[in-house]
């Protein structure tokens, strides 16, 4: 006999068709997956497909913890529409979440088209797709508390959107394209440019009054 008290079983149910019922419904949804947390293991070179290890763990009858064992590949879960897409570098140790689907979808994941299951399996992990959750450890400015936020872990580095408009910070900004600001541009630091410049209109210095621009090449 075990030496300790299986907490989920109700004495009031001993006996009954009603507790009987209630354990086998219990049992069989024992085997049916749902969501878990899970830690990724392993990424491939696309950021497309993930290797994790499911981290709540099955406890045996005696009581045994024994860890599930590791997915090999999972499609990770990428917002995107309109030919539009966001990823992130996912690298391992990262934490997530599994979510199982319905039915196979190995056959679909072939070709991305309507199909038949492969197999018969329902609510498999197998099926499942990684959901990437920081979850904890990161930081948001007090002065962002009413905006949509892209940030670093740190908070260092971030792009704030709040009704009134938008706000980034960083160390850095490199644009790599032709770049058109239709409004007022204002400067508090040095505008140093490497390859000339091309202005048209007037300029304004500040205590001298305005000036036609002229280039001197």
């Amino acid at each position: 006999m075990n030496s300790y008290a299986n907490p989920d079983i109700d004495p009031a149910n001993n006996g009954t068709l009603a507790g009987t019922l209630q354990f086998a419904f219990y049992k069989l949804m024992q085997s049916v997956n749902g969501m878990l947390p899970a830690q990724v293991v392993s990424v491939n070179a696309e950021r497309t497909r993930v290797q994790v290890q499911l981290l709540i763990a099955v406890v045996t009858t005696e009581g045994v913890q024994v860890s599930r064992p590791q997915i090999a590949s999972l499609p990770v879960f990428t917002i995107g529409g309109g030919g539009l897409f966001l990823s992130f570098p996912l690298n391992p140790g990262d934490l997530g979440w599994v979510l199982a689907n319905d039915r196979d979808i190995s056959l679909f994941l072939q070709t991305y088209n309507e199909t038949a299951p492969n197999t018969g399996r329902v609510k498999d992990f197998a099926d499942g797709v990684f959901i990437p959750d920081v979850m904890r450890n990161y930081t948001i400015n007090s002065e962002d508390n009413a905006s949509a936020v892209l940030s670093s872990i740190d908070g260092t580095v971030r792009i704030a959107i709040h009704p009134t408009g938008i706000k980034i910070t960083s160390g850095a900004i490199t644009i790599d394209a032709d770049t058109t600001i239709d409004g007022t541009l204002h400067a508090t630091g040095t505008i140093t440019g490497d390859a000339g410049a091309n202005l048209s209109g007037t300029i304004a210095l500040t205590g001298l009054g305005t000036y036609p621009f002229v280039m001197t090449p």
